[in-house]
Order: C-alpha cells, then sequence, then structure tokens
C-alpha cells in the first residue's frame, strides 16, 4: 500500500503540476494500490483543495516548516497497512507510467531495497539519481535506469518512495536539514545502513530550483544552502570534506572577481569560521 505528500509552498493546487497531474490519473486510473494523498501546505495563506479525488487530504501550516517536517507529519499520519511513502514537490509531472512500473516494482523488491525513485529530467538535463561520491555529479558518468544501487549515488525526494518501515528505524527525516540537503542526507543514511536504491526505467520531468543558483538565487537563499552543504560534508558524508573546503574556496575566489562581493564575503566567512553552523548542536539522525 502507498501513501503519497506533496509538499506545497506559496502555490495553490490548481498551480501545482504534481497535483494536477496526479488528479487527472486517478480519474482515469483507478490505482487502488494509492490508499491516500496528503497535501502539506507550507503556504501563507489556507487554501482548501476541492474538486480532487477523494483520497486527498489536506493540512496548512502556520509557518513555513519546510520538507523534513512536512514528511515526519505525513509518515506519523501514515496507517500500520502502508508499506511506502511517496514524498513529492509540487512541480513535479507524473506519469502512468511511472505508478504502474513502481508498484510493479515495491512488489518485487527485496526487503533491502528501501527506496525506488525515478530517472529525474530538468529539460535535458538528468538531476537524479546523480552520483554521491563526487562534488561535480553533473559532470560524472550518471547512474542509469532499471537498476539497484548499493552506495554512491544520490536520488532527489521527489517521486521517491521509501519504505515506511525503513523511515521508523531511522527516526524519519533527519531535521538537521529542513529542506536543503535533506535528499544528499536520505541517500547516505540508506547506505549507511546497507541497504539499498532501485532506479527505475521511468523518466519524469522536474524543475529543479537551484540548478543554476548562480544566476536565479536571493542571498539568503544561498546562505540556507550555504549551512545545509556545510554540515552535510562536515557532519556526515566526512569523506568529501576536504574536496568541499577547496570547492568553496574556488567558488569565493571566483565570486570576488565577478564582482559578487556580498556572496564571496559569506562564502568565505562559512569556509573559515563555519558561518553560523561551524557546531553541529544536534545529534545526527543515523
Amino acid at each position: 500500500m502507498f501513501e503519497l505528500v506533496v509538499v506545497l509552498y506559496q502555490m495553490t493546487y490548481l498551480e501545482s503540476s504534481t497535483i494536477t497531474s496526479l488528479n487527472k490519473l486517478l480519474a482515469s486510473e483507478t490505482f487502488p494500490e494509492i490508499k491516500k494523498i496528503l497535501i502539506f501546505d507550507n503556504s501563507k495563506q489556507v487554501n482548501e483543495p476541492e474538486g480532487l479525488d477523494r483520497r486527498f487530504n489536506y493540512h496548512h501550516s502556520p509557518s513555513n516548516v519546510g520538507l523534513a517536517q512536512a514528511y515526519n507529519y505525513a509518515l506519523s499520519q501514515c496507517s500500520d497497512e502502508t508499506d511506502w511513502l511517496v514524498t513529492l514537490d509540487q512541480d513535479t509531472i507524473l506519469t502512468k507510467e511511472y505508478l504502474q512500473e513502481l508498484i510493479k516494482t515495491s512488489l518485487e523488491s527485496a526487503e533491502t531495497i528501501v527506496a525506488i525513485a525515478p530517472v529525474i529530467k530538468d529539460q535535458k538535463q538528468q538531476i537524479s539519481p546523480v552520483r554521491s561520491d563526487t562534488l561535480r555529479p553533473l559532470h560524472s558518468t550518471l547512474p542509469q535506469g532499471n537498476q539497484t544501487y548499493s552506495q554512491d549515488i544520490m536520488v532527489i525526494n521527489s517521486a521517491t518512495a521509501l519504505r515506511v518501515s525503513f523511515l521508523q528505524e531511522i527516526g524519519g527525516y533527519n531535521l538537521d536539514f529542513p529542506l536543503d540537503y535533506l535528499d544528499h542526507w536520505l541517500s547516505w543514511a540508506i547506505f549507511i545502513k546497507k541497504k539499498q536504491i532501485s532506479i527505475l526505467s521511468q523518466k519524469l520531468h522536474h524543475q529543479l530550483s537551484v540548478l543554476n543558483y548562480a544566476e536565479q538565487m536571493n542571498f539568503s537563499r544561498y546562505q540556507a544552502i550555504l549551512s545545509a552543504e556545510r554540515r552535510y560534508y562536515s557532519f556526515y558524508n566526512t569523506q568529501l570534506l576536504s574536496q568541499y573546503q577547496r570547492q568553496l574556496f574556488l567558488r569565493g575566489c571566483k565570486q570576488i572577481l565577478t564582482g559578487n562581493f556580498n556572496y564571496g564575503k559569506i562564502t568565505f566567512k562559512f569556509l573559515i569560521a563555519g558561518g553560523d553552523n561551524g557546531d553541529k548542536n544536534t545529534k545526527a539522525n543515523q
């Protein structure tokens, strides 16, 4: 049995390609394996959905709590019969073929497989799965679909199905990563526990907001990502810490040389002193 969670932020359910595509699929195909879809709305205004499949449920958060808390709430609401929780962003286009293959694969998966994910592209660029043993995942050989991996890959949150029993075993999603690098941490946690990720042959399309961060990202967003990535490499995937520090130095130099002084300043602040997150105040969720 599957339960799904779609997290919205500053977008109505009618504007979400995830919800509209899923609702159309449920109208044309029954998919009885899907028992419930939770819409977790992080937006400022309440916007109760109307006219959706009866399996949709709505929960409004009065403040933007990010992804980790939203996913943990969905996990806490799963029934005892639910085997898989599918996490979804608001702008992924779902297909019938994806759902069919996801359901079929879940029935055939060994217990060691605790995550099932499609290949996801942003336009022509594959953004999931990617290699996790390098800091340049889009510039190396990309993992392929229709394969099972036991190490060295990362899958993004959206459209990934997680075995509920595994999520409960590791204590849910790590609140050290309320938004950014949550997917990196989860993929890392799967392999630390000697489990596997199965990649479907199906491909989905998704708009990754940080793919062109230098052109699109405001300063506060950049700080949040710096905080998350430094925490991840400092306390979790520590094998890449020295490479990350070198990359941070080169990034800061480039920002200064191109006139992005405020960005360069905060980059070097994180490099030298750890920014606002040089010390890890919370226990690692492993």
